[in-house]
């Protein structure tokens, strides 16, 4: 895995592409996610023949969760790269955050 990432990293170095596709690299990952949401398997649906649609929906549902993860960080990520939102706001959004978390679960 540190190979690639070395590799990657050291494309991106010595690319002639324009900086603004690579700013772009969240919207890779908001694709995967959606694809991996509205494409089921094969093997999902041999498990509906072999043993019942209760079995394949709970293979599915890990598949499912990591294509929403997919789909919910490219869409964090993206307003950051592209410049939409600044750095510096990240960290006392995330505090606001957390704080309104807690609060709506101390409400309830």
């Amino acid at each position: 895995m540190l190979v690639i990432v070395g590799l990657v990293a050291l494309g991106v170095t010595y690319s002639v592409l324009p900086p603004r596709v690579y700013q772009l690299w969240p919207a890779i990952l908001i694709g995967v996610g959606i694809f991996g949401l509205l494409r089921r398997p094969g093997w999902v649906a041999e498990l509906d023949v072999q043993m019942g649609p209760f079995v394949s929906k709970t293979a599915d549902r890990p598949r499912r969760f990591f294509s929403w993860f997919l789909v919910i960080a490219g869409l964090v990520c993206l307003p950051f790269t592209l410049h939409l939102v600044d750095d510096k706001i990240i960290g006392p959004a995330l505090l606001i955050g957390l704080g309104l978390l807690l609060l709506w679960r101390r409400s309830r």
